[in-house]
C-alpha cells in the first residue's frame, strides 16, 4: 500500500504487482505508478480498478501514451507475480514450479 510519493525516487527491486485503487488522472502519474512493477528485468503486472467516472481519464491516458490498457484477463500467468525458491534456497522471480 502506497501513495504517489512512493512512485518517485524510491527504488524497490522486488515489486511484482501494482494495483491502482484510485486510477490516476494524468499519464505521467500512471507511468510512474505502473513503472514500479517489473523493474530491473523482472516480470510484473499492473491492475487498475476503474470506476465509471474513470473511463474518461483511462481513454485520455491511452491516447496520450499511444497504447491500449486492456481489461484484466480471466487467467493471469503466474510467472508475472509468483516467486519461487531454487535448489540453493534463493528466490527466483518469473518462474513457477509445476
Amino acid at each position: 500500500v502506497s501513495s504517489d510519493l512512493f512512485t518517485r525516487g524510491i527504488d524497490v527491486q522486488a515489486v511484482n504487482v501494482v494495483i491502482n485503487f484510485d486510477f490516476p488522472k494524468m499519464a505521467e502519474t500512471y507511468l510512474h505508478r505502473i513503472g514500479r512493477s517489473g523493474r530491473f528485468g523482472h516480470l510484473g503486472i499492473a491492475i487498475n480498478l476503474i470506476t465509471y467516472e474513470d473511463r474518461f481519464n483511462l481513454h485520455r491516458i491511452e491516447q496520450e501514451l499511444g497504447t491500449e490498457i486492456k481489461p484484466i484477463p480471466k487467467v493471469i500467468d503466474p510467472s508475472l507475480y509468483v516467486a519461487r525458491h531454487d535448489d540453493n534456497n534463493s528466490m527466483e522471480e518469473g518462474n513457477v514450479s509445476k
